[in-house]
């Protein structure tokens, strides 16, 4: 992981941090998967934590190692942090493991599409994430406090990988949210076990203050 960060940090410190030269990074060396290959890595290997996978959005919602014999009662699912009715339908973002997350299939419901927020009210609330509306009561979701970074450099991925852009509201509070919930050593992680296995970084978990080179997402 340092030997990775270190190359990182060389190969952009002679070139201008911007949307175009993080973006350049974000694609090197990205092989996309099929779908159906993403999923089952996801169970048994990215979200996999010693046998155990747990929902991102409801983290005490746990099952054992996804298994074939389980799958009539299995209870989670893959979420698209980015939704695939706005964007996220087609490869490679389809099956882009950088913004995908292993969810209970209850909460995954509840986010559907809707943007992210700091919800002022609640019609849905498990372990913290909340459906509910923001303070111009607009429909939206908050994830629970331990996954608002991630949410947040998977959406600045996506939106820079894929050259989408993030409604003003929704930007300045995943802004926020990249700052109160820092990178730990389980995103380091689990950025590595996605580079060895479809090829490319996030360079906002490896980076988080390349946020701040970019004016407008």
């Amino acid at each position: 992981m340092k030997i990775l960060i270190l190359l990182l940090c060389f190969s952009t410190s002679a070139q201008i941090i911007n949307r175009q030269s993080i973006a350049k990074m974000a694609k090197r060396n990205h092989l996309a998967l099929e779908y159906s290959e993403v999923k089952k890595l996801m169970f048994s290997t990215v979200d996999n934590i010693n046998g155990v996978v747990c929902s991102a959005y409801t983290p005490s919602q746990c099952q054992e190692r996804y298994q074939r014999r389980y799958k009539r009662n299995f209870k989670l699912n893959i979420e698209h942090t980015w939704p695939q009715s706005k964007g996220a339908d087609e490869l490679p973002a389809n099956s882009d493991m950088h913004h995908l997350f292993v969810t209970s299939k209850e909460s995954n419901s509840k986010r559907a599409n809707l943007p992210f927020c700091d919800a002022v009210y609640d019609y849905w609330q498990m372990d913290g994430s909340i459906q509910g509306f923001d303070e111009y009561s607009q429909d939206c979701f908050e994830p629970q406090d331990h996954h608002k970074g991630n949410v947040a450099r998977a959406m600045f991925y996506f939106a820079i990988r894929y050259d989408f852009s993030i409604d003003k509201d929704q930007e300045a509070t995943l802004r926020k949210w990249n700052i109160i919930d820092p990178v730990d050593n389980r995103e380091l992680e689990r950025n590595e076990i996605i580079q060895t296995l479809q090829g490319n970084i996030n360079p906002f978990i490896l980076n988080p203050e390349f946020v701040d080179a970019i004016k407008d997402f």
